[in-house]
């Protein structure tokens, strides 16, 4: 009787009759229509994860939480609640379940190919079209040195021209007759070598030949044949004097070259930090993947047991209850597998690999695993290796240098033109077109000519002159301010990146806290839940209970993946803020593609260890 009425009450409140007292227990009862199909998922292409996957590292047996204390503790010190001295963030016999399967291939039948961020970045730097793009600044760049450079080549020069002239009479002195026109032909050839110096002079070796005809009787002796050699020399002695004003073009190319450079190294460091973050962000959705996966498995195992047990002590809410756990675990898994391929192009993308672009169906799969170990770091190493290794400063201090050669350059433009003119020639001349006779004849019966003087020139106001000096001096006032703001920028994205790998550290330690006592509370709500008897009220309870500590603790073996990424890519994210990312992989540069001024000593990613960044070397050595 008090059976009867336990059972009346209980399907009151849950709405269920199949428990009723004149109901038998082997009574047919119509089960819930299968709106889903509650098989486990197909994984053809997909390894499953057993159920019962060893975690021993991860589950504890359960004990009572002790009480709360009576008084609320005070904040630590920064200095006990600070970065813990430990190298390892967590302990070293831990090891995550996925660590072992999300290396093995997921889609049986697939071409796969095993990767780590060495072997990618490597490849990237081979046939990445985003690095050729990249690296052809620099070459194109340095092209313009030897443009500034060709402006003190020796000049060879060769001028030839024919001149008609007729012209009316005005005096018998133009022909000595009565003619009425005055009837001149003269060709003229030169040719000759002329070179401009580092000082600003040009020297210019000139050879003259020339014969000429007229109807004058004057013109004696008749068809004459001449030669003249010229040697002269034009040297400034105020505006365009000097090395510092003629080779500023060359200057201000190599600097640009060298701005060109530091740029391509910046943008290259920035590519391979994409690189990265591919490849941890594949990593981290293949484990999301595997920990859908045995998600959606632990509530396929509920939904079995509570389907199995119906006509006995399972209740029709509770399968519904599992059934819509299942179907939002399952949309979860589809949406798990399209982020893994979605990761798959982006990296095919960023590698440009032949091998990876010619099977579009080709899986990746990441061998190399965060390796969770706390490398201690100071702001002020961080932030002295950065000013070294930087290529933004570099590039600021270059623009200033630059900035300087033009501002000395419209300093000189302020001065007045006062150019020296030397000029020295031999000459020859013979009749009947005898031009090889008038050239021996300038050697051996000609005296030298020559002149000298001086070539004076100012603009009255010098208006842009001034200009340009105000203009120049106001562009390095405004660099300097640049290269200010750029320190002062990189010193905070420094800082920025050492209190992001301190807290990624600390970060991880708790994610591994909360991945230990959410495995706990699922062990335990799932002992509890069995024991109990179905026809207990608790048992609803119990299994809510059990699929929302499900959902956390899947939610938390996420959060925990994330923290090891988040832990690597800290510390790659470092070595960008102090620019020596390249000194951090095992990479060989080919030539045509090498932005660093000398090779990187570097680390194999396979010895599964990470490289400490410059700045904690440059501490350690210091230490020592």
């Amino acid at each position: 009787m008090r059976y009867d009425q336990a059972a009346t009450l209980l399907s009151d409140v849950t709405g269920e009759t199949r428990f009723r007292s004149q109901q038998s227990a082997n009574t047919p009862v119509e089960l819930l229509p299968p709106e889903l199909d509650t098989s486990p998922i197909q994984q053809v292409a997909y390894t499953t994860v057993s159920p019962h996957y060893q975690q021993a590292q991860a589950i504890v047996p359960y004990t009572p939480l002790p009480p709360p204390p009576l008084e609320t503790p005070s904040p630590l010190p920064d200095a006990v609640a600070g970065e813990p001295q430990d190298a390892q963030v967590i302990p070293v016999n831990f090891s995550p379940w996925w660590s072992n399967i999300v290396t093995t291939q997921f889609r049986p039948g697939a071409p796969q190919s095993l990767v780590d961020v060495n072997m990618l970045i490597q490849e990237t730097l081979e046939n990445s079209s985003q690095v050729r793009i990249i690296n052809d600044d620099p070459i194109i760049a340095e092209t313009a040195i030897t443009q500034a450079m060709a402006e003190f080549d020796p000049k060879l020069f060769i001028e030839s021209k024919f001149n008609r002239i007729s012209i009316p009479s005005s005096s018998t002195l133009d022909t000595g007759t009565n003619f009425s026109r005055l009837r001149e032909n003269d060709w003229n050839s030169n040719f000759g070598v002329r070179r401009k110096n580092l000082q600003g002079g040009e020297i210019e070796l000139s050879q003259q030949f020339g014969m000429n005809t007229s109807n004058s009787i004057f013109f004696v002796p008749p068809n004459q044949g001449d030669a003249r050699l010229t040697l002269s020399f034009n040297q400034p002695l105020l505006n365009g004097r000097g090395e510092a004003y003629n080779e500023s073009l060359i200057v201000l190319a190599e600097l640009n070259t060298d701005i060109a450079s530091d740029r391509t190294q910046a943008a290259l460091q920035d590519h391979l930090l994409n690189v990265t973050e591919a490849y941890w962000e594949l990593y981290l959705n293949r484990v999301l993947f595997l920990q859908k996966q045995k998600h959606l498995q632990d509530g396929l195992q509920i939904l079995t047991y509570l389907e199995k047990r119906y006509n006995i002590d399972s209740l029709q809410s509770q399968i519904a209850r599992a059934r819509a756990a299942v179907a939002r675990r399952r949309s979860e898994l589809i949406r798990a597998e399209a982020s893994v391929r979605n990761s798959e192009t982006r990296l095919r993308a960023l590698v440009n690999s032949p091998q990876m672009d010619s099977r579009p169906n080709l899986e990746l799969i990441s061998m190399q695993q965060p390796v969770d170990v706390n490398i201690p770091v100071t702001i002020e190493d961080a932030v002295a290796t950065a000013l070294e290794c930087r290529s933004e400063v570099d590039i600021a201090s270059r623009e200033i240098q630059a900035a300087r050669v033009r501002l000395g350059v419209a300093c000189n433009d302020l001065l007045p033109k006062l150019d020296l003119v030397l000029e020295t020639y031999l000459s020859g001349l013979k009749g009947d077109f005898d031009v090889s006779r008038a050239w021996v004849d300038q050697f051996s019966v000609g005296e030298p000519s020559y002149t000298a003087g001086i070539v004076f020139e100012v603009p009255l106001y010098r208006q842009q002159a001034r200009s340009r000096h105000l203009q120049r001096t106001v562009e390095l006032r405004r660099l300097i301010s640049k290269f200010e703001f750029t320190v002062d920028n990189l010193r905070a994205e420094v800082e920025t990146a050492v209190r992001y790998v301190k807290t990624a550290n600390r970060n991880l330690q708790s994610q591994y806290q909360s991945l230990i006592a959410a495995n706990a509370d699922v062990e335990f709500l799932q002992r509890r839940w069995e024991m109990l008897p179905g026809l207990d009220r608790s048992s609803s309870f119990l299994l809510e209970d059990l699929i929302d500590a499900q959902d956390r603790r899947a939610e938390t073996e996420h959060a925990f993946a994330t923290a090891q990424v988040d832990h690597v890519m800290s510390l790659t994210k470092l070595n960008r803020a102090t620019g020596t990312i390249l000194r951090q992989e095992q990479l060989n540069l080919p030539s045509d593609l090498d932005p660093m001024p000398e090779e990187p000593v570097l680390s194999r990613a396979s010895d599964q260890t990470i490289p400490l960044p410059p700045a904690v070397q440059n501490s350690q050595q210091g230490a020592n």
